[in-house]
Parts: C-alpha cells; structure tokens; sequence
C-alpha cells in the first residue's frame, strides 16, 4: 500500500482512493447497516451485494431514501446460507470482500472454515481485533478474540503471521510482536509463557518472518518500559509497544477487546476497535453488535484497504 495506516480517519481517506469495492453483505435487513452502506456508496468505497430477506431490505431502504435498485439483491433468510453465499461470491470473483450484516457470527466464520477446508488452504483462520487508543500514534491489533479458543503453540504462530500479514498491509514494516501472558517470577511454568519462549526459539530460526518479537511478556513490560514504572503518560517510550498483542486464549483476547464498551466516556475515551477476519481465502470484516453506522463506515473502509 504504500503508506502506513495510523488511524481510523486515515483509512477513511485512503479508502476513498482505492474504491469502490463489490461488498457482500450477510444479512442486510438493518438500518444502521444500510446508513452506513449508504454512506460508504456515496463516499465510492463500495459497490454493495446485498444478501438477506428482500422485502425487509427494500422496506429499511426506502424508509432511509437509499436508492439500491441498481444493486444485486439476493434473497434468502436461512443465515448459514446467507454467510455460505457471501463466501462463494468472494471465492468465484464476483464480491471483492464480506461485511457482516445483521448475522451471528458464527455462522460466518463456519462458512469461512468449511471454504479454507474445500479449497486445500488450511490455514488458521482468526480474528484480528484492531484498536485505536488516543494516547498512541498507531494501530495496536489483538489476536484472537472471536475464533480460536486455546491455540496451541502452532496455531499462535500461524495466528502471529495472519497478524503480521494484516499490518504489513497497512503499511508497518517489520511489525512489533508482544506476547501476553501471566509471568511471575515464580510461575515460569505457564503454558502461556512456555509458547512464548518457543515462538522465540522458532523466529530465531527463520520459521516466523516479517516481524519483530519484542522482549517482555506483559502489559507492563511493554506500556512501563525498562523501568517498569511511569510518572506520567508523558514518560511512555512508543518504540517498546508492539504494533500486535497475542493474547494466550480468547477469553483474555475477547474481554480485552471489548474495554472499549465499558462506559468509554469515563473510562476509555476515544478508544475504538473494529474486528478483521485474516487467514481466510476471502477478506471479511466484523462490526461489533453495537456499532452505529458511522462505526460501520470505519470498518467498511477498513475493508476497502485490506482487500
């Protein structure tokens, strides 16, 4: 791509140059989805596929004034085969990408699953949750908080590489690897920090490229720096946060994810996330349940660039 991809109002610029995309959308029956889809076609992000119950679409359509009649409407209410169709659009060349709609998402990743197995590719399928925190002038990517339960040292190094691919994408060159885990001094036993000492032994040689793995092995070794401790934000040293976090499992990956939720005004202001589908033959993008459709317009852009 070129240039590096810092924040979220930049990959609304950049998508601006780099579409329209043909988007699949799973389960288009939502208002906040077609504000959004409106607004990302007016923008000349997207070109929209919509999948879902037709009657429903076309009624939220024309009740937002969205002229959708020269797009491909499909009609269909099963959502397993609203997610299957969207995958096969993508796969046959006919869609360039896939934005969960009003759908649960496990029946996206399963289509997205069932279609690496068909095709021979194989490869470990997550989710890339990427955050935007104001205090840092970057993106930070948290692997994986939607799909894999309890990666075993292999799947996290195939986890690491989705990662590592995604931020090359945008742009980071050698991308920082942090690896979390529950290091004491008395605990050095943890399968955590066991698949940590392994990773690094696998990069050493040659088996994980393109990023670097920090030293440290928790929040505060990579936020408090060599010291360990901070006066102020104004002492944080940015060259010791990794551009990406992997996390041990996803139940840490997945509440971490999601501070953003937790009153945001009083707590974490300004911190956003949007969630990207890597690993999968066909690129897809994740809003969060609660994304209004200016969220959604973040994420569609998103999904404009790693297309």
């Amino acid at each position: 791509m070129g240039l590096m991809v810092k924040s979220f109002e930049e990959a609304e610029i950049m998508a601006a140059k780099v579409g329209p995309k043909r988007i699949s959308v799973l389960r288009a029956e939502n208002r906040e989805f077609l504000l959004a889809l409106k607004e990302s076609y007016r923008r000349g992000y997207v070109e929209p596929i919509l999948i879902g119950d037709a009657s429903k679409i076309r009624e939220i359509a024309d009740d937002i004034d969205f002229d959708i009649g020269t797009f491909l409407l499909i009609d269909e209410k099963s959502q397993q085969k609203i997610a299957d169709k969207g995958v096969r659009l993508v796969s046959e060349g006919k869609s360039d990408l896939i934005l969960r709609g009003h759908i649960d998402g496990h029946y996206v990743y399963r289509a997205l699953i069932r279609h690496s197995a068909q095709t021979g590719a194989r490869r470990q399928i997550c989710v890339v949750a990427l955050m935007q925190m104001p205090v840092l002038p970057k993106f930070i990517g948290l692997v994986d908080p939607g799909i894999t339960v309890a990666p075993d040292f292999h799947a996290k190094m195939a986890i690491i590489q989705n990662a590592v691919d995604l931020f090359s994408h945008l742009g980071y060159e050698n991308p920082r690897v942090g690896i979390l885990t529950a290091h004491r001094r008395l605990n050095a036993e943890l399968d955590s920090v066991l698949d940590a000492m392994k990773i690094r032994d696998a990069q050493s040689r040659g088996e994980l490229t393109g990023c670097i793995i920090e030293e440290g092995l928790s929040l505060s070794d990579f936020f408090l720096g060599k010291s360990g401790f901070l006066e102020n934000h104004g002492d944080i040293d940015f060259s010791f946060i990794p551009d990406i976090l992997l996390a041990h499992n996803i139940e840490f990956a997945n509440i971490f994810s999601k501070l953003d939720s937790m009153s945001t005004i009083d707590y974490f202001p300004r911190w956003e996330r949007h969630g990207i589908v890597t690993g999968a033959d066909a690129p897809a993008i994740i809003p969060s349940r609660a994304d209004k459709h200016d969220a959604i317009v973040t994420i569609i852009a998103l999904g404009v660039l790693i297309s």
